[in-house]
């Protein structure tokens, strides 16, 4: 039997992580009469994703079960993330007159590879296998990494070059994309092909 801190933890851990999906979702805390500028979108995603990080680093090491989810979530989120950047943020930037803005999405292209690779590695993993502890780490870095250069060099070239307009059209343009995107993950996920296989036949 579960004691009260373990299940008062539990709960606590699933409400984490369940409001920081719904905010990704744009289930709550959003404003609808307003349309995001692309870099405050992006940003946010890189937040929310560094959320499910630490709550990762703070559920304890045996938490196998809880980390995997975290993880898998995390994973999720960066799939919609990448989606949205490499569709409409980065062939955008491809346009500034700023040099190393356009060679840092090239770099960026190549990043987003190694983190989709960490990503499905990570997915046939169990949470108690010993190497997903250490390509959780190494996905945990390559993301904050990537975050913190594009929020440092790369989102201030887009806000330089680009006016409200433009950042606004991009950001409206993510928005629906990354609304399309979770939808198409919901019905997926509610399918009852992906929750159970027919009987086989004898």
């Amino acid at each position: 039997m579960a004691t009260k801190d373990s299940k008062t933890s539990d709960r606590r851990g699933k409400g984490i992580l369940d409001r920081i999906v719904s905010s990704m979702s744009g289930d709550e805390g959003t404003n609808e009469t307003e349309t995001p500028k692309a870099t405050d979108l992006l940003k946010s995603q890189h937040d929310e994703v560094r959320k499910l990080f630490k709550v990762y680093e703070d559920s304890g090491e045996n938490a196998h079960a809880t980390r995997k989810r975290l993880i898998d979530e995390a994973g999720r989120q960066l799939d919609v993330h990448a989606e949205l950047e490499e569709k409409i943020f980065y062939p955008a930037c491809e346009e500034l007159n700023d040099e190393d803005a356009r060679k840092m999405v090239g770099e960026s292209f190549e990043e987003h590879l190694i983190v989709k690779r960490l990503i499905k590695e990570l997915r046939t993993l169990q949470g108690s296998d010993e190497k997903f502890e250490s390509k959780a780490a190494v996905l945990k870095e390559s993301v904050e990494h990537h975050a913190d250069e594009e929020e440092k060099d790369l989102f201030p070239a887009a806000e330089s070059e680009f006016d409200d307009d433009r950042l606004r059209e991009l950001g409206g343009r993510m928005a629906a994309l990354k609304n399309k995107l979770t939808a198409g993950e919901a019905r997926r996920a509610s399918s009852p092909k992906s929750g159970r296989r027919p009987s086989a036949r004898t």
